[in-house]
């Protein structure tokens, strides 16, 4: 059935519920054949005798490889530089002949990230693309190009690709240790272990998120500007919670790293404000709680997602303790199912028309852009 074959009416009560299903079973069939799945970028990768990494992306296809990055160095014990597509594409790309240079697209048709493929060209190396939809315009720019095993998705406001974007590059991060002896077997199966355990408890974060949005029903119909504060190995989930928001919400929003906060965007808080801490760590574990705790001297609408059972009504516990590195893989969805709730609490589905004037005038997509995917962000939102 083609998305278009989808009553409007339902697209907006079944879109991000489904995505959100489809990110967990589609991430297990991911790791079951994370060896078939990475065997091409892994190749290239080994038998060309790389070193370093280079992950060049732009909007959640940043966030996701953001996501990842911390783990793959963890891995690899080699050093990852990430770049927005503009930063590469203009200013940052003097390289090293053992750097391997990846560009991303959720899409395969960002504009700036088809110009940072050509630059990576222009440099004589290898433009290798990856995306979630091998029939777009990355196809015709790529050298290599690579499907992460997204397996589409109904969804203009990318859901399940950003988890799964992470999770590729994690497994490939896994498959390269494996093969060169870096990463031992029992460690890689513990890896595979840890990562089912996350993507089962995203389906529970989920459950939290709904929960959240009946309860503060009131406050989400009427925030003015949302904030979002964790410590370093949470702040890509962050910047992907705050992306959303002000996407579907068409709201102010901001996010920050735990000390960064207090040295600047704390001032503008005021008791409208509401703003939400990860906890993330055990190193940074204490220092969040006691900022989190000075925020509500400012505003109720301070809320906590931290594994320790704090007894504050405004925490939320997470599910699972696992390496701070995996968090993406189950926290994302708590962000992702209450933007959606959010959005239909306030029935602002409608596309910001000041904004329909602007994106009219300028090339954000490509024009082989994918014709229902395109239609779909037309019609329904």
């Amino acid at each position: 059935m083609s998305i278009l074959d989808v009553d409007i009416d339902m697209v907006k009560e079944l879109m991000i519920h489904e995505m959100l299903k489809e990110a967990v079973s589609q991430g297990k069939r991911n790791i079951e054949n994370s060896y078939e799945l990475t065997k091409q970028l892994v190749n290239i990768y080994v038998e060309g005798k790389y070193r370093d990494l280079i992950f060049v992306a732009c909007g959640s296809s940043y966030h996701g490889a953001y996501c990842a990055k911390a783990f793959v160095e963890a891995v690899l014990k080699r050093r990852v530089l990430l770049l927005t597509s503009e930063d590469f594409a203009h200013y940052d790309n003097v390289l090293k002949k053992t750097d391997l240079i990846l560009v991303m697209s959720f899409s395969g048709a960002s504009t700036n990230s088809i110009e940072a493929l050509r630059k990576v060209r222009e440099l004589g190396r290898k433009a290798i693309g990856i995306t979630g939809y091998p029939e777009s315009d990355f196809r015709y720019e790529s050298d290599v190009l690579i499907e992460y095993g997204l397996n589409g998705e109904k969804e203009p406001y990318e859901t399940k690709g950003v988890t799964l974007l992470s999770l590729y590059l994690m497994l490939f991060a896994m498959e390269v240790g494996l093969r060169k002896h870096i990463l031992k077997k029992a460690d890689y199966q513990q890896h595979q272990k840890d990562m089912y355990f996350t993507l089962e408890a995203s389906t529970l974060m989920s459950a939290k998120a709904e929960k959240f949005a009946q309860k503060h029903k009131e406050m989400l119909k009427e925030m003015k500007d949302i904030n979002f504060v964790s410590s370093k190995s949470g702040y890509p989930i962050m910047l992907e919670a705050k992306l959303k928001f002000g996407e579907l919400i068409k709201i102010c929003t901001d996010a920050s790293e735990l000390e960064e906060f207090i040295h600047g965007p704390a001032i503008k808080c005021n008791p409208d404000s509401v703003i939400f801490y990860l906890d993330t760590s055990a190193e940074t574990s204490e220092r969040c709680y006691e900022i989190f705790t000075a925020t509500k001297s400012i505003t109720p609408y301070a809320f906590l997602l931290s594994k320790n059972n704090y007894k504050d009504e405004n925490v939320i516990e997470l599910p699972i303790a696992v390496s701070p590195y995996l968090y993406s893989l189950f926290v994302l969805s708590f962000f992702q199912e209450l933007v959606y709730q959010t959005t239909v609490l306030r029935d602002c589905f409608a596309e910001n028309p000041w904004y329909k004037d602007f994106s009219s005038q300028i090339e954000i997509k490509s024009n082989k852009y994918n014709t229902e995917y395109y239609e779909l962000l037309k019609e329904t939102f």
